[in-house]
């Protein structure tokens, strides 16, 4: 993989500068950057050009009061709205075309369902994300992915995620409310859906308890959430060091003496790594894995669309991957003073 384009690394440019990137989307020549905190869209060449932004802060046509979700269907690009409940409709050059309100059902609230991809057939799966109160105080409880008719009616149960999540309580501020912070890693499933809306990817990765061979799972579904290909891929569990837990312990100045005691019992918890830290359904069939090989070192293990292993690339990129296409990868990373940009890598074959 060969580094050729970054785009963002100057926040203060009103053009290039990104601020927080959601989903990021390649249609016809454009990269499409949600900016959830702009309410816009961000449109660049693949070059890295800025081309424009679409829209603004607002309910009407092509507005948004936030936006997350990116993908693309019968040509066009959709773009979800978890704060106004719909889903926008946009032609390749950023104009408007048409927008759905989601129906739901009345055990769901239609303000903060996050629709996480609109499937082939117009269905649409989506989420009602956990709070973090919910996450520490239920580590264990199910979370489920539903799918909504073209009508953005609920029709069924997707798939569901279990495995504990990284959000720990610390204890009450000053203030009189419950601090939480996110562990740096997490066993919690992964879902990951194909941006053109033909299937997705759900990583189940158990913890392991013994230092001794573990698997992790990943499933490939159809755009009509049946099973294409199922896999338990064996791993050797890499303990979790004193040293790991030191340094990141050392990192939270922030927190007074009763949280940091809080906290390092957290860490005490966390006796192996996950396996896999990101999975991501390509845009042409693929999976890329992100594989734990060490404490702090990983590799991409990538697997075609029947599930076989086709490619590992031994030194990776750092940060996370937005995009994955048949010749090209979009990561997001961030430099040291946490200002996000993201990088393009093409991929050179033999």
């Amino acid at each position: 993989m060969e580094r050729t384009v970054t785009i963002g690394e100057a926040l203060d440019d009103q053009e290039t500068g990104l601020t927080r990137v959601g989903d990021v989307v390649v249609l016809e020549g454009r990269l499409f950057v949600a900016q959830p905190r702009e309410r816009c869209l961000r449109i660049f060449s693949l070059a890295g050009e800025f081309l424009g932004v679409v829209g603004r802060e607002g309910e009407g046509p092509g507005e948004f009061g936030y936006v997350n979700g990116l993908g693309v269907r019968d040509g066009l690009l959709w773009a979800s709205d978890s704060f106004l409940g719909r889903v926008q409709y946009f032609d390749p050059g950023g104009q408007y075309v048409s927008s759905l309100r989601i129906r739901g059902h009345p055990t769901l609230p239609i303000i903060g369902l996050e629709v996480l991809a609109v499937l082939a057939d117009g269905s649409m799966l989506a989420r009602d994300p956990p709070g973090a109160s919910q996450q520490a105080a239920f580590p264990d409880r199910p979370e489920h992915v539903i799918r909504l008719d073209e009508r953005g009616s609920l029709r069924d149960t997707a798939s569901v995620l279990v495995g504990s999540p990284s959000v720990v309580a610390l204890g009450e501020t000053s203030r009189g409310g419950i601090s939480y912070t996110m562990l740096p890693e997490s066993y919690r499933s992964q879902f990951s859906p194909s941006p053109d809306g033909t299937g997705f990817v759900v990583l189940h990765r158990e913890a392991a308890r013994r230092a001794e061979p573990h698997t992790f799972r990943v499933i490939r579904f159809d755009a009509g959430a049946d099973t294409v290909w199922a896999r338990d891929i064996q791993y050797d569990p890499i303990p979790v060091t004193s040293a790991w837990r030191s340094q990141h312990l050392k990192e939270r100045d922030d927190l007074n003496a009763p949280m940091l005691r809080e906290l390092r019992r957290a860490y005490r918890r966390l006796e192996f790594f996950p396996p896999v830290r990101q999975a991501k359904a390509g845009a042409d069939g693929t999976t890329w894995l992100r594989i734990r090989t060490g404490v702090d070192a990983w590799e991409w293990e990538v697997l075609d669309r029947s599930g076989r292993s086709i490619a590992r690339v031994g030194m990776s990129p750092q940060g996370w991957l937005k995009w994955a296409g048949t010749d090209t990868l979009w990561f997001l990373d961030h430099d040291e003073f946490d200002v996000p940009y993201l990088v393009k890598y093409t991929i050179r074959r033999p």
